[in-house]
Order: structure tokens, then C-alpha cells, then sequence
């Protein structure tokens, strides 16, 4: 459900504002035990990720680089106009620890 309301929400934006660049930045944070990421678009939080995406729990980031890692693949994502959405295997693939 939130990844179909993010999709729709970016298609929005996409639409209304083809002609211009909105600016999409990563800002990792702490968190607890560890670390997050907010992906802001135009200035507002646009994705905000307290526990690692796309694997099983409630696991926070162990460092600000993996946070940041995640956060700027979300940021590819979005720019590329795909969903921003992270899968377990691609958490395994930038060998992301929880």
C-alpha cells in the first residue's frame, strides 16, 4: 500500500513537472542503535527509512555509509522514474549487516 501511494505520489510530481528538475538529496540520520536516511524531493521529506529496507524486522543501519548507500540507490531509483522500492537481495548485494 505505501509503495503504491509513493509510486503514485512520484508519478504526480512527474507529470505536473516534467519540464523541471526537482532536486532529490539523501541525509542519513541517528537513530537508536544505528542509522537512517530521509530522501528529500524539492526541499520535503519525500521517503523517510528508520529501519532497513526490504528484509524482515526492525534492523536499523549499523553505519552512516550504509545508510547513506541505501538512501542514494533510492535516490537513483526516483531519478531514473522507478519505484523506490529495495529488495532483500539487493541489501545482500551491497552487503549491507543487520
Amino acid at each position: 500500500m505505501l509503495l503504491a501511494a509513493v509510486a503514485w505520489h512520484f508519478a504526480g510530481h512527474k507529470q505536473e513537472r516534467s519540464a523541471d528538475m526537482l532536486a532529490v538529496v539523501v541525509e542519513p540520520f541517528q537513530i537508536r542503535q544505528g542509522w537512517g536516511y530521509k530522501v528529500n524531493v524539492a526541499g520535503k521529506t519525500f521517503i523517510y527509512q528508520d529501519v532497513i529496507p526490504g528484509v524482515a524486522g526492525n534492523h536499523v543501519f549499523k553505519s552512516r555509509a550504509d545508510a547513506l548507500r541505501v538512501g542514494q540507490l533510492m535516490v537513483e531509483k526516483l531519478t531514473s522514474h522507478q519505484i523506490p522500492a529495495v529488495s532483500a537481495a539487493e541489501i545482500q548485494q551491497m552487503r549491507i549487516s543487520y
